[in-house]
């Protein structure tokens, strides 16, 4: 019942919500495109949105409570063996005499909560790509850790389909979420990049074909604002992708996806360095698609920028950097 998600989200800003660790303080309050985060001085607390429409007609149904139950548990185990020390649970949340409560019992619940240790927000990439503090180092130890955890994740992705049919789809999808932005960039010009993208696919659709479908690896959504590094150390938030089509991708996917945004808000001879650690892993890369994944990771996340820019002249200020990068370089695909 919405009234209930409502009474819920309520109590979690008041506060008063039984079992919390640090009850009676009044949290701040993120809105994320997916989830509401309730920030207390040392734990966080993380409750999906059951009523974005658009995120249940394009990603994945969550209204209702046994999907949205699935999705919390594969969203936290993966979450999880990245940053164990940040992903602590999911409860089941139920009204006990009108009191919203968090409970171990997962029986008769309401909704579900995800229990998170608080990671200073001042680590976060984004913010630390702007102060530009972060050394050739730092960046390729950022990329070589990552590639390690993701190679080394228990439950990789099986599937006999090729790589070019999987990246169609992430194109359509692609489509379909810069379509939603029509007052940040128009249709005509959505269909433009996309085709550019899709007819590069089709011109190397040979290798695209033949990709060996053992090397697929697990997703990340990856991106700067959802990864944290502090103490040589690196963490990551939200990082499970929003849609189960786009669990399955090739290991150059999750190094380029941060790498645009290094290359975008600091500088190529830092995008170098991250790349570098994937190298360092893997023992090379063919670098030739490298301006694609370019132009296509940052098509994902300038909408984002975009929608998120309300209330952050930064953001704003970003998006215009992230939709200038891709009008210089989609032609040159």
């Amino acid at each position: 019942m919405i009234d209930n998600y409502k009474k819920i989200i309520d109590s979690f800003l008041n506060g008063t919500v039984d079992g919390l660790d640090e009850k009676d303080l009044t949290p701040e309050h993120i809105e994320t495109q997916i989830s509401h985060l309730f920030l207390f001085p040392n734990i966080v607390y993380k409750v999906c949105k059951r009523d974005n429409t658009f995120f249940n007609e394009h990603f994945r149904n969550i209204a209702d409570l046994k999907t949205r139950l699935d999705f919390y548990r594969s969203d936290f185990f993966e979450n999880n063996y990245f940053s164990p020390d940040v992903y602590l649970g999911i409860y089941g949340i139920k009204l006990l005499n009108g009191k919203v409560t968090i409970t171990e019992d997962f029986s008769d619940v309401e909704d579900i909560v995800m229990k998170m240790r608080r990671i200073d927000l001042k680590s976060n990439l984004s913010l630390l790509l702007h102060e530009k503090i972060l050394t050739e180092s730092d960046f390729k130890s950022m990329g070589y850790l990552q590639t390690k955890a993701v190679a080394l994740y228990p439950h990789q992705p099986k599937t006999n389909e090729s790589y070019y049919d999987i990246f169609q789809r992430r194109l359509n999808d692609l489509r379909d979420w810069m379509y939603s932005a029509p007052d940040y960039i128009d249709k005509d010009k959505t269909d433009e990049i996309i085709k550019t993208l899709r007819d590069y696919v089709e011109k190397n659709k040979g290798e695209f074909t033949n990709f060996d479908t053992s090397k697929y690896v697990i997703s990340l959504d990856n991106h700067s604002d959802n990864i944290f590094y502090k103490d040589q150390k690196t963490f990551f938030l939200d990082i499970y992708p929003p849609k189960e089509d786009w669990m399955i991708v090739s290991p150059w996917i999750n190094i380029y996806r941060p790498a645009t945004d290094v290359l975008i808000l600091m500088g190529e001879k830092y995008t170098k360095a991250l790349i570098q650690g994937y190298k360092d892993y893997y023992g090379g890369l063919d670098e030739k698609h490298e301006l694609f994944y370019f132009v296509y990771s940052a098509s994902i996340q300038a909408v984002s920028l975009f929608n998120l820019s309300k209330n952050s002249k930064t953001k704003l200020e970003d998006s215009i950097k992230y939709k200038n990068f891709i009008l210089d370089n989609i032609n040159k695909l």
